[in-house]
């Protein structure tokens, strides 16, 4: 066997192992949380019955609740054709992303997707909650995955892949970035906001611009004003309790900075030491292989700033971002292969530790809620009128707490209530 085929194969065959550690730890992830609400029609209430009933419930969601019409359709359709479906799915989902990175990285080797996997498990402190938890991963992972494409299209555009091309070479650009900018509401501002500030370089610069490429960006932009103006986005932001605008804006800026630190301050440190390193070694890098992710990083935080509601797993795309610049910064750095492979043995031996350790953690999780489940199921069983269960807490980057209030008719026991047809009281 050649050398590049052996390669290829070993490449393979990592993403293999992969996917099927992914596999594993999403089948020991239960469902929980907004999973029972999303397993119910918003149009009607009743349990979903279709893919009919999805598109129904959507409609009504755009109008009732928010503007990730994309995300939230697959998240009912993985939870009407059952967990299986999803598992074997989302595991192929997590590879996708795990590509997109080495491709924004500009690098398609064994130790580039390695790091990419082990940067993620091991550093992303909210890991379960955004891969493997049906509700969070169609979010954030799939939400991620395609919020991202248009990054990929401009990369290849200017790199002679693909889409480097006149005419209908460039079509699938335009429905693919509309469907991007319908995902996720700071990735997506902040990923158009990249590429118009692109555009904008490329137009100053003299450069060409395809009539494709303005397509694609107008098609991404209708996409996110689709999802950022459904009414229900406006209905819930009023509910939202305010600090008056100059110290509102304070305190986002001062949550976004901690997020970005809490999601990237391993892979940030990471990037300043390969800086570092290079220019003792006096290795000129070229800092723009990875100026596209970082500017996309940046501009996905900032756009938070206009977010009535800032979580932690609103940073996914950060995460994933600085490490595709990361992994291209270290791309450009020449190591001997002994001590290549000495890299790729540590990286390959905290993985496997770090899955071990996933694989418990989730195991014990999935326990610890379904002895709850069987309570509530034999309650129901039993004909009683009402029972009572705990809540389940997580103290691992791979689970999610599980919490229940003592008043049945609160959110999440009402909606766990009517999925069993009891009435469910927290401890």
């Amino acid at each position: 066997m050649s050398g590049a085929r052996a390669q290829r194969a070993c490449f393979a065959l990592l993403l293999a192992l992969i996917g099927v550690s992914m596999f594993l730890l999403n089948c020991h992830m239960p469902l929980m949380m907004d999973d029972y609400d999303y397993s119910f029609s918003w149009s009607t209430g009743e349990r979903l019955a279709g893919v009919g009933d999805v598109l129904a419930s959507q409609a009504a969601h755009y109008r009732l609740w928010g503007g990730r019409s994309v995300v939230h359709a697959l998240a009912q359709l993985f939870l009407y054709w059952g967990e299986g479906v999803f598992n074997v799915a989302n595991a192929l989902m997590y590879l996708v992303l795990l590509l997109e990175i080495c491709a924004l990285a500009g690098r398609r080797d064994g130790r580039t997707l390695l790091c990419a996997h082990g940067l993620l498990l091991l550093t992303v402190p909210f890991f379960g909650t955004v891969f493997l938890w049906l509700d969070g991963a169609c979010n954030y992972l799939w939400g991620t995955a395609l919020a991202l494409v248009p990054l990929l299209i401009a990369k290849s555009e200017r790199g002679g892949g693909f889409f480097d091309a006149d005419g209908l070479r460039g079509a699938p650009a335009v429905p693919v970035s509309f469907l991007a900018g319908w995902t996720n509401e700071n990735t997506a501002c902040g990923v158009l906001a990249a590429l118009l500030l692109l555009l904008a370089h490329d137009a100053v610069k003299g450069r060409r611009i395809r009539p494709w490429r303005a397509a694609a960006l107008a098609a991404q932009a209708l996409g996110v004003a689709v999802m950022l103006l459904a009414p229900g986005n406006f209905a819930r932001a009023s509910e939202e309790a305010t600090r008056g605008f100059l110290a509102e804006m304070i305190y986002r800026a001062a949550v976004i900075a901690w997020c970005t630190l809490c999601s990237a301050g391993v892979v940030l440190a990471l990037g300043a030491a390969v800086v570092l390193f290079a220019r003792r070694r006096r290795v000129a890098l070229r800092l723009e292989r990875a100026a596209l992710p970082v500017l996309a990083a940046v501009l996905s935080a900032g756009a938070l700033l206009g977010s009535p509601q800032i979580s932690d797993r609103s940073f996914t795309a950060v995460a994933v971002l600085c490490i595709a610049a990361l992994l291209a910064l270290c791309g450009q750095i020449a190591v001997s292969r002994r001590a290549a492979a000495g890299g790729a043995a540590v990286m390959a031996l905290l993985v496997a530790l770090g899955t071990a350790v996933a694989l418990r953690d989730v195991t014990a999780h999935e326990a610890a809620w379904q002895a709850q489940v069987e309570r509530i199921e034999a309650a129901a069983k039993a004909g009683e009128a009402e029972v009572t269960v705990a809540s389940v807490p997580s103290t691992s980057r791979f689970t999610m707490e599980v919490t229940l209030q003592t008043d049945p008719d609160a959110w999440p026991n009402r909606t766990l209530g009517k999925y069993y047809g009891i009435r469910v009281r927290g401890q």
